[in-house]
């Protein structure tokens, strides 16, 4: 009883002379929500622990120790007052604050901030949210629940488990998800998990919007991830679930982590939360275990300040122990305890509990969860595992959909984004079908607005301003590819419309877009080029190309000489002067040497009128096939020259006829120039009027002419059109002369041209490859360049090209405005004929005089029954006696005249006088009547 009353004096001594300031006074505070519910006599096992930890210092001298419990009003508006009279005042060299509840954090951010601010050491936990607040790194702090670093370590040892490589995190705006982001960010940096990546970041800043959380969450359904992390508080998981299972986010494929289930009955929303997901818990939301745990984390604090306490008495010097135990914080002067950070140090170096430089604790227990059945009709919390400091412990595990076996973390089919842009015959659009939003066979849609304006719609695959059907060339390769690949895809065109250039130095258009990863691949006819290479990845060319020039064919007027244009205008000379007069005289000079002719004029000509101009007469007549009267030669060389004649004329009137239909038409002109180095294209100005052309601004043709040509490019910049299909239309009306552009779409236009009124020119330049573009890095190139390799080697690629690129107009290799006429040596082989057939001819009239002179006698003699009659008629009348002597009476008797007028004139006086004696012989009659 003595002992008792003693120790109460000097308590109440030690009060008193602390109260009159001649002792060092150091305490802990610890600071509790006025509203928790597991007060109860906490503050007295509080207090009761710093006296046993310390009982060893009660009588020292030099300093007095307490513990003080205080109850804070969290809806105070006056904190730092509060501060200053209730933790300064008692001399408080380490707060500890501890809260129960995320329903308010606010306090706790402020009240660390301030004290902080003091230099004052703080113990803090907050088992519901641990990375509630992450404080300046001039605020002395010691965090005894786990950390978020903990809570994602503990994930990816589940996900490294099980090899699940990319995850997607949903956050609301709770307090602490910057810096869960931001963690994430950093453990991925960490060489253990450098495996790991974020694939998709969603934060939804008002969960009570679920149209906003609608489209928030949309663009999980095209990603590559299945592993979803969420960040939220209870009542916003609710909400956020409800429309991910609306999107399809909770099939089977999906797993679902969810950070901070203090509750085991914590299964909001029944309906919709996925059986299989796994939740983290670090304390259980009961009473009889949040109590204990309460009185725990007090316990600790104060064994943590104690055992700091008791390490700085140990020190020989009573100013150090002043210096580091006495805190000197001041309100008034707001002035900093500069020993602080040495007292920190004592507090993290305790033996208690394991801290890192940070103040965050070395290890820490997590549960893990499994949401599973707990009856046919309710479900369940159920702990199948712990992780800490020795790894990750589980058992018995429920997967989604109760599979036997985990999710593969990725889709069974990649999906994939890609972008386009509209390029015949690489990519086509036309309209979906207005009922069901579907495309035709072969076709694809695809998005021509931004996501955001796609998803305000109902039904916004009808809408055909909205969505197109895509087909072509590249969609049937793509087609391809995605079977080959496994693969889905969402295609959409490019927002901005452009090809991709930098001419002001920022990239735009397709290439933009894969810089910004906001593709996955681009899919058209794109072209290779150095510039763009270096800042995006391309496949291997999956088809050749270069840059050619296309222009417009001008029609014009039927020419009033086409007739003539068959034949060049030294053929016809050779034509009329020589072959015409040169048969014709070759078959008078043929009968006027025959025997059977006019046997050099001894014939009399009112027996066979032949003469130069008569041969002539049956000349044209022959060569025009014309149905007059002639009169034919009788010789056999005359003959024969006719006939070789007759053979000439066929040939001649055939060609003739078959070249005179290309040239009775109107005829087509345009400009053949020879390519990108055509004079009309670097001297534009000698043309009047000046010579126009153009292609499309910010394309790989603009940027090669710029930098290749930069006096033609000048030149043609104020032309330069958007479109390729404006180009085009300059062209046919003339605005411009030429366009320029890729050589295999000018090459598909020209064909597939209504009216075939464009023709490519010139060879083709600057060749290079279209190529699928892809992100710097992208996983998928090699993957895509093995495929295309394949299709390239089994000849599908180039039935592809077969099938888009042929077209109507065929392209001639010659240029097509006028047929070449026929020149003399066209004519070659018919001339040869002609001029051998005279020569033919004089052979044969050599052999006619040398039957007439040698061999008749001879062959009279043995012809007796007239068998050379039937041969030739003319041979055999040559070959009787009485013929023969007929033609002797007629030599003798018209031998007086020597020349033709003789005998013209000898002929018709005889035929005068016959006619006279037949006059008189009928007047006699008449007379004898």
């Amino acid at each position: 009883m003595q002992c008792h009353t003693l120790y109460i004096l000097t308590w109440i001594i030690s009060r008193l002379l602390t109260a009159m300031g001649q002792d060092s006074v150091s305490s802990i505070i610890a600071l509790v929500p006025q509203d928790s519910i597991y007060g109860g006599n906490s503050y007295k096992i509080f207090e009761k622990t710093v006296k046993d930890k310390l009982k060893s210092y009660r009588y020292d001298d030099d300093f007095k120790f307490g513990a003080s419990y205080i109850m804070v009003d969290k809806y105070t508006p006056k904190f730092f007052e509060y501060i200053c009279s209730e933790i300064v005042k008692r001399h408080a060299n380490t707060v500890a604050i501890i809260d129960l509840n995320d329903s308010l954090s606010s306090w706790i951010r402020y009240m660390v901030l301030q004290i902080g601010f003091l230099g004052i050491p703080i113990i803090q936990w907050y088992p519901d949210n641990p990375g509630l607040f992450k404080p300046p790194s001039d605020v002395l702090t010691l965090q005894l629940s786990p950390s978020y670093y903990h809570t994602i370590s503990a994930i990816f040892s589940f996900m490294n488990r099980y090899d699940w490589r990319q995850f997607s995190v949903i956050t609301s705006y709770q307090e602490g998800h910057h810096q869960f982001i931001s963690t994430i960010d950093d453990i991925c940096k960490e060489t253990q998990w450098k495996q790991f990546a974020v694939v998709d970041k969603v934060k939804i800043s008002d969960p009570n919007n679920k149209l906003l959380i609608h489209r928030k969450l949309a663009p999980l359904q095209e990603s590559d991830s299945r592993i979803i992390i969420l960040f939220a508080s209870r009542y916003e998981r609710k909400e956020i679930i409800n429309v991910a299972a609306q999107l399809k986010l909770t099939k089977n494929e999906y797993l679902w982590f969810l950070t901070g289930i203090n509750n085991m009955r914590d299964v909001l929303p029944k309906n919709t939360l996925p059986i299989g997901s796994i939740g983290l818990m670090y304390s259980e939301n009961k009473y009889r275990i949040r109590k204990m745990e309460m009185e725990e984390m007090l316990n600790k604090s104060a064994h943590i300040w104690g055992s700091a306490v008791q390490n700085v008495m140990k020190h020989t010097n009573l100013t150090h122990k002043q210096g580091v135990l006495v805190s000197t914080a001041n309100c008034s002067s707001s002035q900093r305890w500069e020993n602080g950070e040495l007292f920190y140090q004592y507090l993290r170096n305790t033996s208690v509990m394991n801290f890192k430089l940070d103040g965050t604790l070395e290890g820490s227990q997590i549960k893990i969860m499994n949401f599973v059945y707990k009856s046919e009709h309710k479900r369940k919390w159920k702990q199948i595992g712990t992780w800490d400091s020795k790894g990750l412990r589980t058992k018995d595990i429920t997967w989604p959909g109760n599979s036997p076996k985990p999710p593969l973390g990725k889709p069974a089919r990649y999906y994939l984004q890609i972008t386009t842009l509209r390029e015949e015959p690489y990519v086509l659009y036309s309209d979906p079908d207005p009922e069901t939003g579907t495309c035709n066979r072969g076709g694809a849609l695809c998005r021509m607005q931004p996501k955001n304006v796609t998803m305000r719609y109902p039904n916004a695959t009808r809408n055909s301003t909205l969505y197109k059907c895509c087909s072509g060339f590249a969609i049937d390769l793509l087609n391809k590819l995605s079977a080959r690949m496994n693969i889905e895809y969402n295609l959409s065109q490019v927002e901005d419309g452009q090809w991709g250039g930098n001419s002001t130095g920022e990239w735009n258009g397709l290439v933009r877009t894969l810089i910004d990863n906001k593709a996955d691949m681009s899919m058209t006819s794109l072209k290779i080029n150095p510039a763009r290479a270096a800042v995006i990845d391309f496949s291997v060319p999956f088809l050749e190309t270069g840059i050619t020039i296309i222009v417009a064919v001008r029609d014009g007027a039927i020419s009033a000489t086409a007739f003539l244009e068959p034949y060049d205008y030294p053929a016809w000379c050779v034509i009329i002067i020589f072959s015409v007069h040169a048969s014709g005289a070759s078959v008078f000079i043929f009968e006027w040497l025959s025997p059977s002719g006019l046997d050099r004029g001894q014939r009399p000509l009112r027996e066979h009128k032949f003469s130069l101009f008569r041969s002539f007469w049956l000349i044209w007549a022959m060569l025009f096939g014309a149905a007059v009267n002639t009169d034919n030669p009788r010789g056999m060389s005359s003959r024969f020259m006719a006939n070789v004649w007759a053979l000439f004329a066929v040939v001649f009137v055939a060609s003739y006829t078959a070249n005179l239909a290309a040239f009775m038409i109107t005829k087509e002109d345009y400009y053949n120039l020879k390519g990108i180095q055509d004079w009309r294209l670097r001297e534009p100005s000698r043309v009047t009027p000046t010579f126009k052309f153009a292609t499309t601004r910010n394309g790989n043709t603009e940027a090669n002419l710029m930098k290749n040509h930069p006096e033609i490019y000048k030149h043609m910049k104020p032309y330069n059109k958007s479109t390729v299909e404006s180009g085009l239309e300059s062209l046919k009306k003339n605005d411009i002369q030429a366009f320029i552009y890729d050589a295999t779409v000018l090459e598909y236009k020209a064909s597939h041209d209504k009216g075939c009124k464009l023709r490519t020119v010139g060879s083709w330049y600057a060749m290079t490859g279209y190529g699928i573009g892809f992100p710097k890095g992208s996983k998928w190139k090699p993957i895509v360049d093995e495929h295309l390799l394949q299709l390239q080697s089994n000849g599908e690629i180039e039935r592809l090209q077969r099938y888009w690129f042929g077209g109507a107009c065929k392209k001639s290799s010659e240029r097509a405005d006028s047929s070449h006429p026929l020149k003399i040596v066209n004519f070659t082989s018919a001339y040869i004929l002609l001029i051998g057939g005279i020569l033919l001819g004089l052979f044969l009239m050599g052999l006619e005089h040398c039957y007439f002179l040698w061999f008749r006698k001879k062959l009279s003699k043995w012809d007796k029954c007239g068998c050379c009659g039937l041969i030739s008629l003319s041979m055999g009348k040559s070959l009787t006696f009485e013929q023969s002597v007929i033609e002797a009476i007629d030599l003798h008797r018209n031998f007086k005249c020597k020349n033709a007028v003789c005998e013209t004139n000898t002929w018709k006086i005889r035929h005068e006088l016959d006619l006279a004696l037949l006059k008189v012989d009928r007047l006699q009659k008449v007379l004898r009547f």
